[in-house]
């Protein structure tokens, strides 16, 4: 007769078997699973090879990968498909594509993809409205945002951008090395202005450098291969803390975005109970009609930090590429100086009012816009169910990215790689092509997004380009 512990132990390794052989089937489940999802789904845009689990993730390339897609545009046409392990992906090299996507499908193509990261970690609750699902919320969200950034309101900031912009100018005059941080002072106190009643005076300002210490804490863990692919490999958010250090980083970056945020609130609920707030900011008309809107202090705090962030970075970026074209082609440069001094003469700066006669300063703005457009890869979309489009297969969930950079280097412009303002003058799409009545819902840039999603700040970052570029002229030979 078997003693009990013989007993025991005979259970002990029958359990451990099950339990080995329930893992096993668990991993073979899973890479069966992955193996079979990654595969190309019929009638799928063209591609790239893909590999079993992995897809097209080892091709990716971690840094300016709109290059890496505009190259496989000349490959396999201007709509690729992509497969980042189960994850279905879409290229659109295009604007026709994007127009018929995003503008005219719009119903089905305003999702954003879901985010581990994004949505569990550092903007839980649905706060951030640039990685809000679409839906309900996101429609109340986007509300406020458009009713702040109507023209209306957007133009009575214009005083604190050229204010903002003679600041610059000085700064310019007597720090001329400096002005990488000039732009960038520029451009951030613009935007706390607009939306708080806030200034940043100097670039080492505890705001303007709070602001731009977590955009490039955002910026650095939202590059590709800078965490582990958790959305492709759900599995993998799962790991314990210590074999996830993304996990602490974004943690970290959650608490430093919601420090600036609610600093920034909190000032300027202090001036309005000190009744010193301006009329005009966006915030102090938000608290305002904070009751009427439903909207707690989080989500004031995300609205205001969203477009802090979103305005400072793109005038910043616009602004630097405006320097930096006028330093590369100096015959722009030339002709931009000239115009405003046939506008303007010698004795005084340019104006809003100028700007409309300013046609080839303003066809320079928007070459700028073309030539090194902000967000070249695009913001990525989500589909919310099946479609077919140009006769693909377009499943529920795949992810679309209009290819900006590819948009604006089509074979539509002559010579795109080349700064050439007079592109614009010729034709209102800087195209090849005369523009024709049936081009009028084509947009000259594609910067700013498209369909739904499409950024509702463009009226207000194009009012900051203005007196910079125009009253810059002058002082751009010491920059140059």
């Amino acid at each position: 007769m078997a003693s009990s512990s013989q007993y025991d132990i005979s259970n002990v390794s029958k359990l451990l078997s099950l339990f080995l052989l329930a893992v096993g089937g668990l991993i073979l489940y899973t890479v069966v699973k992955y193996a079979l999802e990654s595969r190309r789904p019929s009638k799928f845009p063209p591609g790239p090879r893909a590999l079993p689990i992995i897809g097209n993730l080892h091709l990716l390339s971690q840094t300016k990968a709109f290059l890496q897609f505009s190259e496989w545009g000349r490959k396999y046409g201007t709509i690729i498909g992509l497969k980042l392990g189960p994850q279905n992906v879409v290229i659109l090299n295009d604007y026709k594509h994007v127009q018929e996507l995003f503008d005219k499908r719009g119903s089905i193509y305003s999702d954003r993809p879901p985010s581990h990261i994004a949505n569990d970690i550092m903007f839980t609750n649905d706060t951030h409205i640039l990685f809000v699902p679409y839906g309900d919320n996101w429609r109340k969200l986007r509300k406020t945002l458009q009713g702040l950034l109507n023209i209306k309101a957007v133009d009575r900031l214009l005083p604190i951008q050229t204010a903002e912009a003679t600041q610059m100018m000085h700064q310019l005059l007597h720090s001329p090395d400096a002005w990488y941080d000039h732009v960038r002072r520029y451009s951030t106190s613009v935007i706390l202005a607009s939306v708080y009643g806030l200034r940043g005076p100097t670039f080492e300002h505890p705001r303007v450098k709070s602001l731009y210490h977590v955009q490039d804490q955002l910026t650095q863990i939202a590059e590709l291969g800078a965490t582990p692919p958790v959305d492709v490999f759900p599995v993998l958010q799962y790991l314990p803390d210590f074999l996830s250090p993304w996990r602490t980083w974004a943690r970290n970056i959650r608490k430093e975005h919601r420090a600036l945020y609610f600093n920034l609130l909190r000032e300027t609920q202090e001036l309005v109970a000190e009744k010193k707030a301006p009329a005009d900011s966006f915030m102090v008309r938000m608290l305002k009609e904070q009751d009427m809107n439903s909207l707690d202090d989080e989500h004031l705090a995300y609205i205001g930090g969203t477009l802090m962030e979103a305005g400072s970075d793109t005038t910043a970026s616009t602004l630097l590429s405006f320097i930096l074209a006028m330093a590369l082609f100096p015959e722009s440069l030339a002709k931009c100086q000239a115009e405003v001094d046939s506008i303007c003469g010698t004795g005084r700066s340019p104006t809003f009012d100028d700007f409309e006669s300013l046609t080839y300063l303003k066809a320079a703005m928007t070459e700028t816009l073309r030539w090194r457009p902000v967000a070249a890869g695009g913001i990525p979309h989500a589909l919310t169910q099946d479609d077919y489009y140009d006769g693909y297969y377009l499943p529920k969930g795949t992810i679309l990215f209009a290819n900006t950079w590819a948009i604006h280097r089509s074979s539509d412009y002559d010579a795109p790689d080349q700064f050439y303002p007079d592109r614009f003058l010729k034709n209102k799409f800087g195209t090849v092509n005369d523009a024709r009545p049936s081009d009028d819902k084509r947009r000259p840039i594609w910067g700013f997004g498209a369909g739904r999603r499409v950024c509702p700040g463009q009226r207000l970052a194009e009012n900051s380009l203005v007196p910079i570029s125009s009253q810059g002229q002058e002082r751009y030979d010491r920059m140059c």
